[in-house]
């Protein structure tokens, strides 16, 4: 063999075992998963440092132990999956009283062997159906213990092959989680740890060992492919009780189950596919967070790709941007979704929120809740968000407020700028521009508690709407049918904010226009079986009508999406966005408002636009999500 190439040396020197397109179903414990590239397993911890020598420093790379706490998608893994388990299995005790364990002993053995030295504090470790590394990387633990308050200093290797002991001292350790404080450990893997445990009695120890076990036995579904506790239990909560108590439980999809004896396991009952599995974590996630206010935060680690899928729509998003594309989740690195928040439509923001954040999940995109009625947004630079998907409404959300905060970070949002932003919300601001512009709008005034009834009924007729100028655009309107009702509808806009206007009543029908980048998205009729589009009808009634296809002609419903453009860009929107008109008897458009923010729940209008126009609502989200930016 000709040994001048270093490739070739480094290949006839390895000890281990590598395997190509092997799949991960037999390495993980949920028995789900597509093919790796790669699969070594190293034959020691030297070979494992040969080995990485071997690789091109921009070789994709992933450890697992068991394959418990992991999701591997149906797609596959791009690049190498290094396999510990069986490999680094040194497990010793020191002169010093410290155990040395390597990545790939599992929990269950290592404190078999503290119980036998008489040591204590270990048995928790049987209860964790992991090996060291994975429980290092994670902060492993149970019934109220966790590995890092043993860790004294952990052995990492590089991906060069360099092997570097630390201290603990060194990592942010947290509940499931664990960062290193300086910069540079994210090409760095746990392949050991020295570990303390008190001085105990080792039949106690193995004593308790047996009981940990047999709860465990008695309280998980053991007897079925699992992968462990699917969420973190929140603070002061239990995943488990969240989930039982919103129905979820035995909730299947395809052949995934949430357990009938643990709530916060999933398990496959009838070969599942990840896909079902990890539709199923979004579905769960979802429904709590609507149920109850709460993100339960996987606890598993979801990795691999999508399985290709034809799409049946006429516009292929992922075709057309594929950088953007379920198969390539981590262009957008790590994004937060912004909702809830402090305005008067929070509940419809929640609801907003959970839609776009299961789907990005449901994408792949490693996604996050961020509510900032209850967080700091400097929260976002510290923990490295690299995007934010806006889905909040109304004040602090979409009136420019959270946009300006977000440019000062310089972190990439979705949607309008501060400007348009600010002038979508200003209902009066807004009408001052399109008329500078040249656009129709309803006549309109300023209100004021001390304006003459008969006056304002004078300029614009009866009926009219009076409505508050910055608020959501369902939010404080009335409609006033008389001169004794004006004063009560001014009252009821002037809770919600001190400029109220009043706008004649254009009643030939209400119609809504969606913008997605440069396109324009079908006009959509709305029909509310109220007397007008309120927020009852908007988000509250299942019997609001709204037809898309509109039933416009051709013509009028170019028209209509040109005048959308237009006041989009007058108002200097970006992204995306929705502009609402009223249509007068005779057959004129109106332009009433813009939103720059649009609702995203199951009566929300942009969707409903998006799928008359092929555009799935996965599509969208990654759409909106891909326009991103700052400035």
């Amino acid at each position: 063999m000709n040994m001048s190439e270093p490739g070739q040396f480094i290949a006839a020197v390895l000890r281990g075992k590598l395997s190509l397109d092997q799949s991960m179903r037999r390495h993980t414990s949920w028995r789900v998963g597509g093919a790796a590239d790669r699969v070594y397993q190293p034959a020691d911890l030297d070979d494992l440092r040969v080995y990485l020598c071997s690789l091109p420093l921009d070789e994709p790379l992933v450890a697992v132990g068991l394959g418990s706490n992991l999701l591997v998608r149906d797609g596959g893994v791009r690049g190498t999956v290094l396999l510990m388990h069986g490999a680094l299995t040194e497990l010793a005790m020191q002169q010093d009283g410290l155990i040395y364990v390597q990545a790939g002993v599992p929990g269950a053995k290592l404190a078999r062997f503290a119980a036998n030295h008489d040591l204590a504090g270990a048995e928790f470790c049987a209860g964790i159906p992991g090996t060291l590394g994975g429980m290092l990387a994670m902060n492993a633990g149970c019934y109220g213990s966790e590995i890092w308050q043993h860790v004294v200093r952990v052995q990492v290797v590089t991906r060069s092959g360099e092997l570097i002991e630390r201290a603990s001292s060194e990592y942010q350790i947290a509940y499931r989680s664990v960062t290193k404080k300086q910069d540079g450990a994210s090409d760095e893997f746990f392949v050991g740890a020295w570990l303390s445990f008190v001085q105990g009695d080792g039949q106690v120890a193995r004593q308790n060992i047996k009981e940990l076990l047999a709860k465990r036995i008695s309280s998980q579904p053991l007897n079925l492919p699992n992968a462990g506790s699917v969420f973190r239990n929140p603070a002061n909560d239990y995943a488990a009780r969240l989930i039982e108590q919103c129905g979820l439980k035995g909730k299947k999809i395809g052949g995934a189950q949430v357990s009938e004896k643990h709530a916060n396991f999933i398990v496959n009952v009838d070969n599942a596919t990840a896909d079902e599995i990890e539709n199923l974590i979004c579905q769960v996630r979802q429904t709590v967070m609507t149920q109850t206010g709460v993100d339960l935060h996987p606890e598993v680690k979801i990795i691999g790709e999508a399985s290709v899928k034809m799409a049946n729509s006429k516009t292929d998003f992922k075709t057309l941007n594929p950088e953007f594309s379920t198969l390539n989740p981590a262009a957008y690195g790590k994004v937060a979704v912004l909702f809830g928040g402090r305005s008067a439509e929070r509940e419809v923001s929640l609801k907003s929120g959970a839609a776009v954040l299961a789907s990005l999940l449901r994408s792949g995109v490693d996604a996050h809740a961020f509510d900032p009625a209850s967080r700091s947004l400097q929260e976002l630079q510290e923990q490295g968000f690299d995007r934010v998907f806006i889905a909040l409404h109304g004040r602090f959300g979409e009136d420019g407020t959270v946009q300006g905060a977000l440019e000062l970070l310089g972190i990439p949002y979705t949607g309008s700028g501060v400007m348009a932003s600010s002038l979508g919300m200003d209902k009066w601001r807004s009408k001052l521009v399109w008329q500078a512009g040249g656009l129709p709008v309803p006549d309109f005034m300023m209100l004021a508690e001390q304006s003459e009834p008969l006056d304002v009924i004078g300029k614009l007729g009866l009926p009219l709407f009076v409505k508050p100028a910055n608020e959501g655009s369902s939010v404080g309107i009335s409609k006033v049918k008389a001169v004794g009702e004006l004063q009560a509808a001014y009252r009821e806009a002037a809770r919600h904010d001190p400029l109220v206007i009043a706008e004649r009543f254009i009643g030939g029908g209400e119609y809504t226009v969606a913008i997605l980048g440069d396109q324009v998205l079908p006009v959509i009729k709305i029909e509310p079986a109220n007397e007008f589009y309120d927020f009852e009808a908007k988000y509250l009634r299942d019997d609001t009508c709204y037809r898309c296809p509109s039933g416009l002609d051709a013509a009028s419903e170019a028209k209509m999406q040109g005048l959308a453009q237009a006041a989009f860009a007058l108002i200097g929107g970006q992204g995306w966005g929705r502009v609402d008109f009223l249509m007068s008897e005779a057959g004129q458009p109106y332009v009433l408002e813009a939103n720059t923010s649009p609702g995203m729940t199951d009566h929300s209008l942009v969707p409903m636009a998006a799928r008359q126009a092929g555009i799935s609502f996965d599509e969208l989200v990654l759409r909106v999500l891909g326009m991103a930016h700052v400035g």
